[in-house]
């Protein structure tokens, strides 16, 4: 198969700490990528630029420099490329940052998927996956999470944001046949996790001899997700070529942030110390993933263990050459 007839994906957020994973693995899969990125001051854009390192060598790889919520610049991307799928990754990430700046995350997470839609799902119909969040589901849904839940009481705008992009996927296959695939991610964790994440965040601390805060009791638990299996699922969901769907991608098993905090120090060889602060609002008491449908539409089930998972991150963080923090 020649360049030219190789799969071609689009995949917005490429720089982050998911998207340079899903662009690593496309391009070993022999798919021809566009990485687009805003390389916004969210954190370091140093960081973003370095995930992308190794794909910036490969010749199958093009990097575009772009802000969704442009409306004209995303319509020139897409007049630019023309691909099989659009993975729509990017986004504004974080539940405290989120209750300070909500229009910034409006910008970031609505408008700009409008324009991203518009621009290839609209008109093109180019099949889509958007990344949704397990924060669409509330403190209100029962456990474990399933698709079919209400969703219609966030719990912080980057909540409501997110669940607003997925209504805008719907609305967009409902009305213009446009093909979407909605996966909802929950808590990823692994390799290049980005600083603001608990598990870098604590890990960063621990090293440093310092103490790590938690908030509230400890008791608040996390589906916690390795990166490698959020990517085998999206790249499920590149599959799909017409109608709706929306997946839960997750470990199916919540774990205390006190039983996160005490695994993390033995993989990282720490004891580890802990301050307890109030908790702010905005956060989930729980997130705990149902994920029969991704197994039943797509064989997917998650494969790797919390204990493993840490002690991949763990040798990522203290790996010789890793400075930037």
């Amino acid at each position: 198969m020649s360049a030219a007839d190789a799969p071609h994906a689009l995949v917005t957020g490429a720089a982050g700490f998911i998207g340079s994973h899903l662009v690593e693995a496309l391009l070993a899969a022999g798919t021809r990528v566009v990485g687009v990125d805003a390389f916004d001051d969210f954190y370091d854009p140093r960081l973003k630029r370095e995930n992308l390192r190794q794909a910036l060598r490969h010749p199958s790889f093009t990097l575009e420099e772009c802000d969704l919520g442009d409306a004209d610049a995303a319509a020139a991307l897409a007049r630019r490329h023309a691909p099989d799928v659009v993975v729509h990754l990017a986004g504004m990430p974080g539940v405290r940052r989120s209750l300070v700046e909500p229009a910034r995350y409006v910008r970031a997470n609505v408008l700009a998927t409008q324009h991203v839609l518009d621009a290839f799902a609209r008109e093109r119909r180019i099949p889509l996956v958007y990344a949704g969040s397990s924060s669409a589901y509330g403190n209100d849904t029962p456990v474990p999470f399933a698709e079919d839940a209400a969703c219609g009481m966030p719990e912080s705008p980057y909540a409501a944001t997110k669940r607003a992009g997925e209504l805008l996927c719907v609305a967009a296959a409902h009305a213009f046949e446009a093909p979407v695939t909605i996966v909802r991610l929950f808590t990823v964790y692994g390799p290049r996790q980005r600083p603001d994440l608990a598990i870098r965040r604590f890990a960063t601390a621990m090293l440093a001899g310092e103490e790590i805060t938690v908030f509230g009791d400890g008791t608040m638990a996390r589906d916690f997700t390795h990166v490698d299996d959020i990517v085998r699922g999206i790249g499920a969901a590149c599959t799909e070529r017409a109608g709706l769907r929306i997946v839960n991608l997750g470990n199916s098993s919540p774990v205390t942030v006190n039983e996160l905090v005490a695994r993390l120090g033995e993989a990282l060889g720490v004891t580890p110390r802990v301050r307890n602060v109030p908790r702010p609002p905005g956060e989930m008491n729980v997130t705990f993933a149902d994920v029969r449908r991704a197994r039943e539409r797509w064989g997917w089930r998650p494969q790797v263990a919390l204990t493993d998972g840490l002690a991949d991150f763990a040798r990522w963080l203290r790996a010789p050459g890793y400075t930037l923090v």
